[in-house]
């Protein structure tokens, strides 16, 4: 079934809308706002159709032709068919619905115009791909489980590719290890320039497959160590020392020069000169703070500038990997002023609402959860009387959701700020400021 569609926007999921005949709402993979395409259906559901372009019949003046050779199959990225300002564009128009959907009140809201990353290509410093039972690596197949093989991608780092492109050439080695591997994933340090590979797959605990392992690794190609891991196990490449296997990079703003440090399996943002400016931007408003709160703190990303800055900080996080790297970041900081603890952001901030007796034990309230937000918890927040919240995140639907939720006990939203940290996905950061309803603007 082939029919015209105009496209009206942009949706959550890098999707073009448009309507049928009937009304219907029909999801269209690879069109851009105001086109008009001529759609395969490919699925049809309840409320919506989805489908993928057959035919462009009114193309719109900002696509562009994607650069990546890949990128008709690659399910990796979808949105290199458009220039970059209208890719900006378009992701603050999706954060915009968002909050409106979710009756987000901004009405004292400065809407800021997004960020963009210093680099449109070439940005991320970790890669993960699957490898299949033939020794083949790659990306899954747009909408399939099955294997795009690439030996190079756009959007990873020059180092990344340039070790990716030896291995890819070594077909023996990946076959052998492909009996227990099932991902390999590439992290770039940045202040060291190593790549670390690190190996996902099934039984990694066995000591006779680490051994098997690790004699397979020797022969990688020089300038590339490897850490494999899966429940917790991490193998270091044979001669090198565990503090050469470790990533840390180098941040210098709002007057402070500092290091972290982080293990190749823990998460980190994958656009680290866009992660530099996003937090020099929190700081920008937090930087006054005595006492602050960092919920979903990680290794310290936000926590440790917060505490060189001068606050009081409690940083919380579940993983108990990222709170021992956070400590270390503490310590080698020479920070004396700072605290984590390892427990549920959800549980921890019903234990502090408890404890709170009239609130201001934080001034600020700084979060960055995963993508599925602090959800009910978001409530709680205000109970806390931080003055006030910053509220990073990488959804904006269950973003605009859980800043509801802080307005309804008493804040006000004072600047939406989406920061690009993925080029050439839908994927856009979002950062929020609210204040107490009570507080000045100034």
């Amino acid at each position: 079934m082939r029919k015209a569609v105009r496209i009206e926007k942009l949706v959550h999921g890098g999707q073009g809308l448009g309507r049928l005949s009937d009304g219907k709402v029909v999801l269209v993979e690879g069109a851009l706002p105001g086109e008009e395409v001529r759609v395969r259906v490919l699925q049809e559901r309840g409320s919506h159709v989805e489908a993928e372009v057959a035919a462009l019949l009114e193309p719109s003046p900002e696509r562009i032709a994607a650069p990546c050779p890949y990128y008709a199959d690659c399910g990796g990225c979808n949105l290199q068919y458009a220039g970059y300002a209208a890719q900006l564009r378009m992701k603050m128009d999706i954060v915009a619905e968002s909050l409106q959907r979710a009756g987000v009140d901004m009405a004292e809201a400065i809407f800021a115009q997004a960020k963009p990353s210093p680099q449109q290509f070439a940005y991320r410093h970790r890669l993960r791909l699957h490898l299949r039972q033939d020794g083949v690596l790659g990306f899954h197949r747009r909408q399939s489980n099955n294997l795009v093989p690439i030996d190079r991608c756009l959007l990873a780092t020059e180092g990344i590719n340039t070790a990716l492109g030896r291995i890819v050439q070594d077909r023996q080695w990946t076959t052998q290890i492909a009996s227990y591997v099932q991902a390999l994933e590439f992290n770039h340090c940045p202040a060291s320039d190593r790549i670390a590979l690190v190996l996902h797959g099934k039984n990694l605990r066995d000591e006779r497959i680490i051994k098997s392992l690790g004699r397979m690794c020797a022969s990688l190609a020089e300038g590339v160590g490897w850490i494999g891991t899966t429940q917790g196990v991490s193998l270091c490449q044979p001669g090198k020392a565990d503090q050469d296997m470790f990533l840390r990079q180098h941040f210098q703003h709002t007057g402070l020069s500092y290091e972290l440090h982080w293990p190749p399996h823990s998460f980190f943002q994958v656009n680290c000169q866009q992660n530099e400016n996003l937090v020099k931007l929190a700081m920008s408003v937090a930087a006054s703070s005595d006492t602050a709160l960092d919920l979903f703190c990680g290794s310290g990303n936000f926590s440790i500038p917060l505490a060189l800055l001068g606050a009081q900080v409690l940083g919380i996080e579940y993983s108990t990997t990222s709170i021992h790297w956070a400590r270390r970041n503490g310590k080698e900081a020479g920070l004396n002023n700072i605290r984590f603890i390892s427990a549920d952001a959800s549980a921890e901030l019903s234990r502090l609402t408890s404890l709170a007796c009239g609130g201001n034990r934080f001034e600020t309230i700084l979060l960055d959860p995963p993508r599925q937000g602090l959800g009910k918890a978001a409530a709680l927040l205000p109970h806390l009387q931080p003055r006030r919240i910053v509220s990073i995140s990488c959804d904006p639907a269950t973003h605009a959701r859980d800043l509801r939720l802080m307005q309804t006990g008493g804040y006000r939203l004072i600047q939406v700020l989406p920061v690009d940290m993925f080029p050439q996905t839908h994927h856009i950061e979002t950062m929020a400021v609210l204040e107490q309803a009570s507080a000045s603007s100034g």
